[in-house]
């Protein structure tokens, strides 16, 4: 192909193209695709949209919630939406001393649907989509009761797939109830 003299002279116009942004490389398309967990954080509780108190590595006890912020664009959205992934969900699991258990006997403890993706919301992203360009969600899920040990809460799409978060890692978060 290279040997033909009309291949040469269009390759460096293809090459200034990708280097001037007019045609997206592969990664950045892969990134606009994608859901991304912009900030997440342990807290007692939310108001206005917004976490309150931010615990660390430990918490006191309950109340004890998962917020977060998602971001992503319009065409993450309709790609999500379209392959079945929404909406999304927070699954909690309490470390026992026999192993991991799941708490709580109903769906709504142990897998609970997060707004993220909720039809009802899609709507409202819209407008959000049109005047941003992109979204963010603020959403949480809390548990009023728990026990003492090692929580762990792994975000997962409508499919059981995991989200991923940086590295291409599922989205898993953990902390320790004292």
């Amino acid at each position: 192909m290279l040997n033909n003299p009309l291949s040469c002279r269009l390759l460096p116009a293809l090459l200034l193209v990708i280097a001037a942004g007019l045609f997206p490389a592969r990664g950045v398309l892969a990134d606009e695709a994608r859901l991304v967990v912009d900030k997440a954080v342990w807290t007692n509780g939310v108001e206005n949209l917004e976490h309150m108190q931010v615990y660390g590595k430990t918490a006191p006890g309950a109340p004890l919630c998962l917020w977060m912020r998602l971001k992503g664009s319009k065409w993450a959205l309709q790609r999500l939406h379209n392959a079945g992934k929404l909406p999304i969900y927070h699954q909690w699991f309490r470390h026992s001393v026999v192993g991991v258990s799941a708490e709580g006997v109903t769906e709504a403890i142990d897998h609970i649907q997060i707004p993220a993706g909720n039809v009802q919301l899609m709507e409202q992203l819209g407008r959000e989509l049109d005047v941003r360009g992109y979204f963010d969600w603020r959403t949480w899920s809390i548990k009023e009761n728990v026990k003492r040990g090692k929580w762990v809460v792994k975000v997962t799409y409508a499919d059981g797939e995991p989200v991923l978060c940086a590295g291409d890692k599922a989205c898993a978060y953990e902390i320790v109830v004292q």
